[in-house]
């Protein structure tokens, strides 16, 4: 999942950007039990239990798709840092419920409407979780109905450029 950086210019808590930045995750259905395994950004300081945020993203997916299954694996190799305005959260968040979506047997495919209104809801808002899922820079509003996004086009001039505190906000 891509970091991402949110809050761009005058679009406060809508516009969004991915950035090369990545977590990467296996995600595996098992026979029982749950191991979790971290490596790189927050290893050693983040959970490794149910309280892991990609497993409790997981888990709510698994419960709005009516899915339960046995036991869950995680390896995550961490490439965003923590607590430092890059969106790991709402990367954590986005990798537990696309892979909900892509492990349950009963789910044809990937609903990335779904995907978006749940993430937002457990990020609380989808300015963050909407490049994460998407790609790219996105803009994204909350309806009735849930979290909305649209894709926009990036001049390939643009290059980001972040400075990354060293601490955690």
């Amino acid at each position: 999942m891509p970091a991402t950086s949110a809050n761009l210019g005058p679009a406060f808590d809508s516009a969004g950007l991915a950035l090369s930045c990545w977590d990467d995750l296996d995600v595996a259905v098992t026979d029982g039990g749950l191991a979790v395994s971290v490596s790189g950004a927050g290893a050693g300081e983040l959970p490794t239990d149910e309280s892991h945020l990609v497993v409790q993203a997981f888990r709510a997916a698994c419960a709005e798709l009516g899915w339960t299954p046995a036991g869950l694996r995680l390896d995550a190799r961490n490439g965003i840092p923590q607590g430092r305005g890059m969106g790991s959260s709402a990367a954590a968040v986005t990798a537990g419920v696309l892979a909900a979506w892509a492990l349950c047997p009963d789910v044809a495919g990937v609903d990335d409407a779904a995907v978006l209104r749940l993430c937002s809801e457990i990020e609380g808002h989808p300015d963050n979780v909407a490049p994460c899922l998407l790609g790219g820079a996105t803009l994204s509003w909350t309806t009735d109905a849930g979290a909305r996004a649209a894709r926009l086009a990036v001049d390939p001039r643009v290059a980001p450029v972040l400075f990354v505190p060293r601490g955690t906000l």
